[in-house]
This record gives structure tokens, C-alpha cells and sequence, in this order.
């Protein structure tokens, strides 16, 4: 553990029993996205390493090198922007590059990460219980399990009087194209006509979410409250006050609940000694990553906390726990580089479009990729690659493809 803190991250991290595939996971902030929806549009005011980075990535994606999730924050980011044709825009440029795959939600992570530590401090084996870390839904972020379903009049299981009306490959075929169309829709956000029959539902209240979100921010303007009240905490051990706070806020009531559901099943009550409490909260990664950017964020005392700084800091907390590589904004990245406590974890954090780029090409083939293995992996060995030519060409041959495929991929891209 690091020294200087009480209550720290521990060493050795307490994973969320996930299976994730065996290529490495990238994470693009949507400030990245817009960056290169602009460069494809040919704005010269941003810089043209960031063609050179769409490039790197779709050709990584499509030889299978690394993949590029989505999170349910892309979705957050996105429904904010009130052009549907930007909307749009960004989000053929995430469909080229993701396919859709999202990432576990906050929520639902945080609950693998307390199931996990729990079993390690009591000696229980929760090996069966592994589910996948991306899947290609947006309902992935939320936790929901399943897909599109079909609905008769009544509001019951319509898919077998669908199916009796055809062959079973013609239903097939119409599931996987509904299936595209209720997530493309969902990534782009309504059009202006659907957004007026939207707002005529009663049940259709965003507002719900954005004042959760909101409250939030209040937690964390409560928090500057308590450190202008008691400044020797952000001069000394302003991460325990923090990681505190963070867990009483967030995830006491889980961490409750659990311990309840574990009795009702007959399970023993979780009620470690305060040194293997400590040692259990410590070990949880994700929720370590976002009290660390919010202690850096609090060391200033000017900082003005927005729903975007929350937002920032859900999306990269499981990022940077649960991916290889991590490109967020100048904020998140200077918070992630400046905790060197994070260090442990060894996501990688380019600074510019271009150290990216050079990451990405320099990725081995995978034997494999697609096998589900448990997070997280080890760094690729000799074993691991394949002797695949195309996949080991000098960066100056794989720029000479980037270049000669660069009109064709924009005019697919955003069509």
C-alpha cells in the first residue's frame, strides 16, 4: 500500500469477475470523436493526426488487433448535442469503430467489485458467476440482459406468430436488422419529428436523469464546503477524505444491501476487521480510479464542478481500470498521469493523437481474439502472436495503406 495514506489503494487490486476478449480495449472520450468528425470534414483548424489516428484504429479493429467500446456516457454525451445531423455524424464514426460494444455500466461493476472482494476476504469462490465485460447493446452499460423483443396487442411475446409466418433464416434476418436499426437509433438520438412525439409521453422525462446528475455535482460542491471548513485536509490527507466520502455517497447503500442479501440466502455476514475493511475498499479498481481524479480535481480549490466533470470521471473510471488504453481530455488525462497511484494498473494515456496512432500499429496479431479470457489479461508474448505478415508491416507500409484507403473510409464512414 502506498505509505502516506491511511486508507490507500492497495497493491494488489480484487478485479470484477468479467470475461473480456483477449485483444486489447481502447477508450475514445468523445472530444476525440468530434476532433476527428472535423479533421473528416475537412476543418483545418484541427490537426491532421487525428485522420492518421481513425486510420490506425479502424485498421487495428478490422484486423482484430484491439477493439473500441462505447460507454452508456457516449450516450449521455451525445444526446446533449441538439443537431441531429452532428449527432449523426459522431455516431457513424462510433459505429464504424465499436459495432456497437459497449462496456459494463458504474453500477453494475462496482457490484462485481464488492462481490469479489468479499469472497476473497471470506474464502468463497465465485468463479461460476463471470459475465461478460462487452457485449454489442447499449443495454450493456445499463446492466440489462437480452435484446430486442416483439410485442403482440396484448403486450405478451409476439416472436413465435412473427417467425410461423416465415423461415427461420428470414426471422433471423429481420431480428439482426431490427436488432441494428434500435441501436443505430440509440446512438443517435431522435430526430426533431421524434422528438416531438417523445415529449408527448408522459413517461419520457430526461430531466429525471439530469437531476441525478446534478445532485451529484451538489455532493461534490458539499465536499469543497467541508475542505474550506477544514483546509489542513486538502494539504495532507486529502485522498482519504475523499475515498471516504466517495464510498458513503456512491456505494454504501449496495455495500448494505449485499450484506443483507447474503444473509437472506444463508451466506455469513460480511463484517470484516477495520484493517480488512480498509484493505477491501482499497482493492475495488474502478472506484479507486475516480476517487484519484477527484482528489486531483479537489486539490484545486477554484475548480468549478459541472455535470461534465462527472460524467468524465464515471466514463474513465472503468476505462482506465478495465481497458488497455485510455484518450480522454487534458483534465482527465493530467488527473490519471498525476496519481501515482494509479500507476499499478499501467493503462496507457496518450497525450496526442499521434502517440496513439503509433500504440495501435505497433499491436501484434492475437491468436484468437475473439476467445473470452477473464481481466485482466497478461501483456502479449511470443506465443500469443501470430506470424501473419499483414499484421507486423512497418509503420511506413501500414501509412501507405492508411493514405490509399483514407477517401474511401470517410466517404463510408460518414455516409
Amino acid at each position: 500500500m502506498t505509505a502516506e495514506l491511511k486508507a490507500p489503494m492497495t497493491e494488489e487490486l480484487v478485479w470484477a469477475n468479467v470475461l473480456r476478449p483477449r485483444i486489447p480495449l481502447v477508450y475514445l472520450d468523445l472530444n476525440t470523436i468530434i476532433y476527428i468528425a472535423r479533421a473528416l470534414s475537412g476543418d483545418t483548424k484541427v490537426p491532421g493526426s487525428y485522420l492518421g489516428l481513425y486510420t490506425a484504429a479502424l485498421r487495428a479493429k478490422l484486423e482484430q488487433r484491439a477493439m473500441f467500446p462505447l460507454s452508456g456516457e457516449h450516450l449521455w454525451e451525445i444526446s446533449k448535442i441538439t443537431d441531429p445531423k452532428q449527432r449523426g455524424d459522431l455516431a457513424d464514426i462510433l459505429e464504424s469503430l465499436s459495432d456497437y460494444n459497449y462496456l459494463l455500466g458504474r453500477t453494475v461493476i462496482a457490484e462485481l467489485e464488492f462481490e469479489a472482494g468479499m469472497a476473497k476476504i471470506m474464502g468463497e469462490d465465485i468463479a461460476a458467476k463471470s459475465v461478460p465485460l462487452v457485449r454489442p447493446t447499449f443495454g450493456q452499460a445499463f446492466g440489462w440482459v437480452g435484446g430486442m423483443k416483439i410485442r403482440n396487442s396484448a403486450g405478451g411475446d409476439g416472436s413465435d406468430a412473427v417467425r410461423a409466418q416465415m423461415t427461420d433464416a428470414d426471422f433471423d434476418k429481420l431480428m439482426a436488422r431490427m436488432n441494428y436499426e434500435m441501436e443505430r437509433r440509440m446512438l443517435r438520438g431522435p430526430s426533431d419529428e421524434d422528438l416531438e412525439v417523445l415529449r408527448a409521453d408522459p413517461n419520457f422525462q430526461p430531466e429525471v436523469v439530469i437531476e441525478g446528475q446534478k445532485q451529484r455535482v451538489q455532493w461534490e460542491l458539499d465536499t469543497e464546503r467541508v475542505l474550506k471548513e477544514h483546509p489542513r485536509w486538502r494539504r495532507g490527507r486529502l485522498r482519504d477524505v475523499i475515498g471516504a466520502r466517495e464510498i458513503v455517497h456512491e456505494w454504501m447503500d449496495m455495500f448494505t444491501r449485499m450484506r443483507i442479501d447474503r444473509r437472506k440466502v444463508g451466506m455469513p455476514d460480511f463484517d470484516p476487521p477495520d484493517d480488512e475493511m480498509r484493505s477491501f475498499m482499497g482493492s475495488m479498481p474502478h472506484t479507486q480510479v475516480a476517487i484519484s481524479v477527484k482528489t486531483r480535481y479537489h486539490k484545486n480549490p477554484l475548480h468549478k464542478w459541472t455535470v461534465n466533470d462527472i460524467v468524465d470521471i464515471d466514463a474513465v473510471s472503468i476505462a482506465y481500470a478495465y481497458c488497455e488504453a485510455v484518450f480522454p481530455d487534458k483534465a482527465v488525462r493530467a488527473a490519471l498521469q498525476s496519481s501515482k497511484e494509479l500507476r499499478t494498473i499501467g493503462t496507457f494515456v496518450p497525450r496526442r493523437p499521434e502517440e496513439l496512432t503509433d500504440w495501435l500499429d505497433s499491436l501484434p496479431a492475437v491468436v484468437a481474439p475473439d476467445l473470452l479470457v477473464p481481466h485482466p489479461i497478461p501483456r502479449p508474448t511470443c506465443a500469443d502472436t501470430a506470424d501473419a505478415l499483414p499484421n507486423r508491416r512497418s509503420r511506413q507500409t501500414r501509412q501507405g495503406i492508411g493514405a490509399r484507403g483514407n477517401a474511401a473510409t470517410q466517404r463510408a464512414t460518414l455516409r
